[in-house]
């Protein structure tokens, strides 16, 4: 019986199920495996797949449902993720007589598990099986193509003035690590991930990644970095997708395969 991140065991309910989702990245998990027309209800902060959310309708955000909205829906199944929802936010949908999947991923090797999870309970075996396939090929792949070479510092960016970086636990930073590359967070604190980019920093890097979420990196930010940090001592510079580095099903395989790129370039 499929058993997700908290425990909890879930019969099949494949056709039968009307679908919540609370997370983007499990919104659009939910299209790649073909669920679209059970998926009833999403979070605001949901735009992927572009030209095919939009028709879903709105119950809050991760922190703060609706739930007289998620009410009316009337879904059987609302899928959370462990870090995303509050406690007593998932007991509220629980006393709504509704099941709450909980995901947890910290890091690609766990996404075949949440794969299993969601193809067991919605009778998606096939498009969970074919998904993990494609994942395990690009982990293979990357681990082969890191193992030529040393360990490289890399220097992720989320957001400029101040400069942020990611946490050195987390999904991205695992991904990362599979690649072969080891995050530079110098002195950032866990609260705040800022980072002070002076030039003995910058030094220990072989390369910079400028992620586009929550910021947006462009080419000209990429510029100005190279302007305001002096570009005889700045490493490689390269703009990637950041949700192919910390969502899970196609995303991650996508995400591996621009890291495989970046890093034979190197």
């Amino acid at each position: 019986m499929p058993t997700d991140a908290a425990g909890t065991e879930h019969y099949p309910a494949g056709a039968k199920a009307g679908i919540v989702s609370l997370v983007p990245s499990l919104t659009e998990l939910v299209f790649e495996l073909g669920l679209e027309k059970q998926l009833l209800g999403r979070p605001s902060k949901c735009a992927e797949p572009q030209g095919r959310v939009d028709a879903i309708t709105i119950v809050g955000s991760p922190t703060n449902i609706d739930l007289m909205k998620l009410a009316e829906l009337g879904p059987s199944h609302v899928l959370v993720s462990i870090n995303d929802t509050p406690e007593t936010t998932l007991q509220e949908i629980i006393n709504l007589g509704v099941q709450v999947v909980v995901t947890h991923c910290d890091g690609p090797e766990d996404v075949p598990a949440l794969l299993d999870l969601m193809g067991g309970i919605f009778d998606r075996e096939a498009q969970a099986e074919a998904l993990t396939a494609a994942l395990q090929r690009e982990i293979e792949a990357i681990r082969l193509a890191a193992a030529q070479h040393p360990v490289r510092k890399v220097i992720y960016l989320t957001w400029k003035n101040p400069w942020l970086t990611i946490s050195p636990d987390c999904y991205t930073a695992r991904m990362l690590a599979l690649a072969g590359l080891s995050l530079l967070s110098g002195d950032s604190t866990a609260a705040s991930r800022e980072l002070q980019l002076d030039q003995a920093f910058l030094s220990q890097a072989q390369l910079v990644l400028f992620g586009d979420d929550p910021f947006q990196f462009e080419e000209e930010d990429v510029q100005d970095f190279q302007l305001d940090h002096g570009i005889g001592s700045i490493p490689a510079l390269e703009m990637i997708d950041s949700r192919g580095l910390s969502w899970p099903g196609k995303r991650a395989v996508d995400g591996l395969r621009e890291l495989s790129e970046i890093i034979a370039q190197l």
